[in-house]
């Protein structure tokens, strides 16, 4: 993965002087940001097991326009009337606002939290992680999701393809397209064995190449191979 990310090294203006460039994606605590069962987790936070949940999270959701609060909200006021079956809530985390609904969906702001282990929780609690920002780089946030076995419903912009296999463990969509976001959301919560698998390939996704240790030893190998390409300095 991470081609996008490399494309940006060939483009830099530092391009011509750089010996070497090598692609070495974030990493998560696999310790932490790991699978847990919905239920269980879902009850930790207070949400009846049968209710849908769905998370976004950021600082400032509501007043950054990149994070697209707007397109997020839309899509969920046309899901709830497409599956009247279903209790719906949407957790905005990393928000003081007070909570309001959306249509037929209730939405709940959750400030931001320091405690990893908690914020991990609401993760491994939702049904469906989203991600409607309008530009963004390579956001923890998606991995994060993807460690704890959430299948990711996201903008295709920025490095966020190389980290979401449209159809795999995530869906992915235009920049502000509300009603293509709305159809994805529904395919996942209609469709409970798609939605098991693609969180379980969410997670090998996550252990393969977004584990915090193999960042951390990708750059000491980085470093050792480097000093071993260079000639001892001599310093008399």
């Amino acid at each position: 993965p991470c081609r996008w990310l490399m494309e940006k090294v060939e483009k830099s203006i530092l391009a011509k002087a750089s010996v070497e460039a090598r692609v070495i994606p974030y990493g998560v605590d696999l310790s932490i940001f790991r699978y847990r069962n919905k239920h269980e987790a879902k009850r930790i936070l207070g949400i009846s097991p049968t209710v849908e949940m769905l998370l976004f999270a950021a600082n400032g959701i509501k007043q950054n326009i990149w994070k697209d609060y707007r397109t997020m909200s839309e899509a969920i006021a046309k899901v709830a009337p497409r599956l009247r079956d279903r209790k719906l809530v949407f957790i905005a985390l990393g928000d003081n606002s007070p909570p309001e609904r959306v249509g037929e969906t209730e939405v709940r702001f959750v400030p931001h939290q320091r405690d990893p282990s908690v914020v991990a929780l609401y993760y491994q609690a939702a049904d469906v992680y989203l991600h409607a920002a309008r530009a963004d780089t390579f956001p923890n946030a998606i991995l994060e999701a993807l460690a704890c076995g959430t299948p990711v419903v996201a903008t295709a912009v920025g490095g966020i393809p190389e980290q979401v296999t449209d159809g795999t463990d995530g869906f992915l969509t235009p920049v502000g397209d509300s009603e293509a976001m709305a159809s994805k959301i529904c395919c996942l919560l209609s469709n409970s064995e798609l939605r098991l698998n693609m969180g379980e390939n969410a997670a090998k996704k996550a252990r393969q190449y977004f584990d915090l240790d193999r960042q951390v030893g990708d750059y000491i190998s980085w470093y050792r191979n480097v000093i071993e390409q260079r000639s001892p300095v001599r310093l008399f």
